[in-house]
């Protein structure tokens, strides 16, 4: 078995990382009990601690689901780099904010502009996060031990065996 990753080469890598996601799947609970729902979303906005802003429509369904339970999920995926953020949901309709973060694609679904009284900002407070970076020289070597694996018969057997992997507590 490998080395266990730095927890803070980890995290700063969860940061880089997440910089070059532009949307996501955002999952929320239909009810405080119920199944889970998922929907892709554009991402408005990072913040340095790993927040991560959601524009929407005030009335749509998500917001009711997150008024009824505030544990969120947001699942990022791109060819061979893949992140899941879990964490607490926070909405705000603080037009400055609103404002910092319009994009001009936004216009599809606010016709009105930044100024949409419809508004309003989910923003995800991380607690944790995971990720799978195949890319680089870590996806290299990850492609040598999954070889090696495969060729030998043997299995990977888990995070700590391949660095592209890693949980962080945030």
């Amino acid at each position: 078995m490998g080395q266990a990753i730095d927890p803070q080469k980890a995290e700063q890598h969860f940061r880089e990382l997440l910089k070059k996601f532009d949307t996501a799947m955002l999952v929320t609970h239909t009810s405080p009990s119920g199944p889970t729902h998922a929907r892709p979303m554009a991402v408005a906005e990072t913040d340095a601690d790993g927040s991560i802003w959601f524009i929407s429509r005030a009335d749509a369904p998500k917001i009711d689901e997150i008024s009824q339970d505030r544990d969120i999920l947001a699942v990022f995926a791109e060819p061979r780099q893949y992140l899941s953020v879990s964490g607490r949901a926070e909405l705000s309709k603080d037009r400055a904010r609103i404002k910092k973060v319009w994009k001009e694609s936004f216009k599809t679904w606010f016709d009105k502009g930044a100024d949409d009284p419809n508004i309003v900002l989910i923003r995800l407070n991380p607690s944790e996060a995971e990720y799978w970076d195949n890319t680089g020289a870590q996806g290299l070597r990850f492609a040598l031990k999954y070889a090696k694996a495969y060729v030998t018969g043997e299995t990977l057997k888990g995070p700590g065996e391949v660095e592209a992997h890693a949980k962080v507590q945030l």
